[in-house]
């Protein structure tokens, strides 16, 4: 038989297998412990995000509305004092002190 480092290739075989076992063992219980409660973490705070930025965008297109309506009122109240001075000849006023 052959033998390596003090050892037969059939007690390194044993040996490396038994290595492997733990190794994968530990790489379950790492996973188990660890990773997929971490994965959970993520996921839950992606929809919390996905939920707040939802809310978000409902908020801004509820206050581009309202901006949208400001400004046709202002529009409208330009318009309107523009007509009252013009009746009232305030801006002729205004011209001839200039």
């Amino acid at each position: 038989m052959h033998i390596i480092l003090g050892m037969s290739i059939d007690e390194w075989a044993e040996t490396l297998s038994a290595v492997a076992i733990l190794v994968s063992g530990g790489s379950w219980l790492f996973k188990k412990i660890a990773l997929d409660p971490l994965r959970f973490d993520i996921q839950h705070l992606s929809e919390q995000l996905g939920q707040q930025l939802k809310a978000h965008e409902q908020t801004l297109a509820s206050i581009n509305g309202r901006i949208k309506e400001h400004d046709k009122e202002l529009g409208s109240h330009s318009e309107r004092i523009t007509r009252l001075e013009d009746r009232t000849g305030i801006k002729e006023e205004k011209k001839n002190e200039d």
